[in-house]
């Protein structure tokens, strides 16, 4: 009897102490997660459920979720550094309200050249920007990979 009580409370114990896993297609905690090959009704469900898309690329999107998002059933990994797309983009600014509206949205803001903003962002913020009704135009899909090809 024993020794059926000490497998029994050591199988416990070891099965209490392993990795936790989060099983193929839950969501994860709170944080930035990448999640592949989703189709446009997905990320609008995604949208719809409180997930914010920072970036959006033809094969994945990166997400930021909250304790607050409500579950869904996408398998998610963690993102690595070049999964987070910065666009390079021009803004139309035609006066300093909408120049401060571009500087307050969080963009990398680089430069104002006549009435255009210059500036590097996730398309979450580039959402944002277009929400506000200023009109953004992508220069270049990679800013890094601008930026590498000017040196």
């Amino acid at each position: 009897m024993k020794i059926m009580c000490s497998i029994l409370l050591f199988s416990i114990l070891v099965i209490s102490c392993g990795e936790r896993r989060v099983p193929e297609g839950q969501t994860v905690g709170a944080g930035l997660q990448k999640i592949s090959n989703l189709t446009d009704s997905q990320i609008q469900e995604l949208r719809d459920s409180g997930a914010e898309i920072i970036v959006q690329e033809t094969d994945y999107v990166v997400v930021r979720t909250t304790k607050m998002t409500k579950p869904m059933a996408f398998s998610a990994t963690p993102i690595e550094e070049q999964d987070l797309v910065q666009r390079l983009i021009h803004v139309y600014v035609p006066d300093s309200t909408a120049l401060q509206t571009v500087i307050n949205s969080g963009v990398d803001f680089w430069q104002v050249d006549g009435d255009t903003a210059i500036a590097r962002a996730f398309d979450l913020y580039i959402r944002d920007l277009q929400n506000t009704g200023l009109t953004v135009r992508i220069v270049a899909q990679d800013a890094s990979q601008w930026l590498k090809g000017r040196k």
